[in-house]
């Protein structure tokens, strides 16, 4: 790969991730340039894995607006279900056209769930309202946080799973 952006920081580790198409590498600073290119000609398996599996992306640009609507229709009535259910309460919601985030939960108590949630299966849609959703308690991403996914959605690690394995498919 011969182009690539470095964000550096002071973090420990060197990681890379693909954003709005372009690799993107988070380095330390005090990581040389030579440390970071043996680093990416190491991954480049993993590189070249994930431009093919952007080229396989199931969005079909012409349908946007459509699944937009349909994400409306479903999960605004879906979040007001599950929040009553479970007790809890929030501000508004909005439906987005976020790539990096299925769903974000702001400290005024504001949803935000990506469009593309609604290509995924109802079940873990249900898992990421449930995951905004407990952020109106817990703003972090605590024990805390994670025992009251647990006791709303005992299966929710299948979820995240399901989500971590085939998300590419959806950016």
């Amino acid at each position: 790969m011969e182009q690539f952006s470095i964000e550096r920081s002071l973090r420990k580790t060197l990681s890379m991730s693909f954003r709005q198409k372009k690799l993107v590498i988070k380095a330390p600073f005090f990581v040389t340039k030579k440390v970071i290119n043996d680093f990416v000609l190491k991954h480049q398996w993993w590189i070249e894995s994930q431009i093919e599996k952007q080229k396989e992306s199931k969005i079909d640009e012409t349908k946007i607006s459509e699944y937009k609507k349909q994400a409306k229709q479903y999960i605004i009535p879906r979040v007001a279900l599950l929040a009553n259910k479970y007790g809890f309460q929030y501000n508004c919601i909005k439906i987005t056209s976020a790539k990096s985030r299925w769903g974000s939960c702001t400290s005024a108590k504001n949803l935000n769930f990506s469009y593309r949630l609604v290509l995924t299966p109802p079940e873990v849609i249900d898992y990421v309202i449930i995951h905004e959703l407990c952020h109106l308690r817990y703003m972090d991403h605590s024990k805390n946080f994670w025992n009251e996914i647990k006791s709303i959605m005992p299966e929710y690690k299948i979820h995240d799973d399901w989500l971590k394995k085939n998300a590419y498919m959806y950016r």
